[in-house]
């Protein structure tokens, strides 16, 4: 399951806490904060390209249980239905991830060195396939051609907080519950809208680790050029081979 990015401030009132862990509690989901996010993933999902960027935090709960956070920054490029280019930066060192619609590339300019594995023909079969070996992309619920789908599958409670300040402007503040994680979501209404922040407790997680995105300088017709998802070898360039991630949630993340 993949589910956008958020953190909820406090219980959710309509949350019924009588309800059995096994038991599937009934979505309560407040009509305004549906509307606002179908717009906003509508927006996502029509668009052929889009170009975003992130500054990115996430915890990690070391088995003292002290947490530790992280930070990250990405610059995105989407061009459906088969192209994505990140160029990212963090503890780690920097990296940038390229898909052409045959090759998923992962460089790390450091150390001059690369990993390549053959992908599939689509940018959705490709996340999935990149989530079966337990890696994540980035902010990889945007670039789905279904970005809202865990709307309706995974939530069950949820709230419209109000127009609340986000830098500089007052934008919708969203509240969500799923099973396994709370969220909200601050998103800047207006013709054309665009999520600004997210941020989600992750529940089922020791220690209910946090990760908060803040999102700008969305661009709905960036300036493609085709070869800019294709990896081409500096001189020198080492091809490593490719390491399956480990799923236990823990250290950075690609």
């Amino acid at each position: 399951m993949r589910i956008l990015p958020g953190i909820v401030a406090g219980a959710l009132l309509l949350t019924p806490l009588f309800l059995n862990a096994e038991e599937t509690p009934p979505r309560v989901v407040d009509p305004k904060a549906d509307r606002i996010m179908e717009r906003t993933c509508e927006q996502l999902k029509s668009a052929p390209a889009f170009s975003v960027t992130a500054d990115i935090s996430y915890d990690d709960v070391l088995e003292s249980g002290m947490t530790v956070q992280y930070q990250r920054y990405d610059e995105v490029v989407v061009d459906r239905p088969n192209h994505l280019r990140i160029d990212g930066d963090s503890d780690k060192g920097p990296r940038t991830i390229l898909y052409d619609g045959k090759t998923v590339t992962v460089f790390d300019p450091d150390k001059n060195m690369y990993v390549e594995v053959p992908a599939p023909d689509t940018l959705d079969a490709t996340l999935d396939k990149l989530d079966e070996h337990g890696v994540e992309l980035p902010l990889e619920d945007l670039m789905s051609s279904e970005p809202c789908t865990w709307l309706h599958e995974d939530v069950w409670d949820g709230f419209y907080g109000g127009r609340h300040y986000l830098d500089g402007s007052f934008v919708h503040h969203l509240l969500f519950r799923a099973a396994d994680a709370d969220f909200q979501v601050w998103i800047q209404g207006g013709e054309v809208p665009v999520i600004r922040k997210v941020i989600i407790e992750y529940q089922d997680k020791a220690g209910a680790p946090r990760y908060e995105a803040r999102l700008s300088d969305w661009n709905f017709r960036p300036t493609i050029n085709a070869e800019e998802f294709t990896f081409t070898p500096a001189e020198g360039a080492s091809r490593i081979e490719f390491r399956a991630a480990n799923n236990t949630g823990e250290g950075d993340k690609p």
